[in-house]
């Protein structure tokens, strides 16, 4: 799949995360079940909202010399940013996040992240 849909799919992919956000944000109480649905639909707005930004870095920063860069980096690189994000969401409603915890597991994502690119 080429670049151009991948973003336009990711655009409207984000709305729809985003609008589902907001929904449930309003309409349920944080008390009841919805909880469970908070933090999945945090994670797809997330992604979707990174996967442009995440295309832009690596069409700018990322691409060897002639070479075409993987639709699917930017896609897993927006994955890490949200889930990231997500975990730190989580570990502050478990009031268990402090700095040197949020850095460790930026740290771990960062050398997974390395160890993937090595590879390719």
């Amino acid at each position: 799949m080429s670049g151009k849909k991948v973003l336009t799919i990711s655009v409207f992919l984000a709305l729809f995360a985003w609008l589902g956000l907001y929904f449930l944000i309003n309409s349920f109480s944080p008390k009841t079940s919805a909880r469970s649905l908070f933090f999945p639909l945090l994670f797809a707005a997330l992604t979707t909202t990174f996967v442009p930004v995440a295309f832009y870095l690596n069409y700018r920063f990322a691409r060897p010399k002639g070479q075409v860069v993987s639709n699917w980096r930017p896609i897993r690189q927006s994955g890490w940013a949200a889930l990231f994000l997500v975990l730190c969401a989580w570990l502050q409603t478990l009031r268990a996040l402090n700095w040197i915890i949020a850095a460790l597991v930026l740290a771990v994502f960062s050398l997974i992240e390395i160890f993937i690119l090595t590879r390719e």
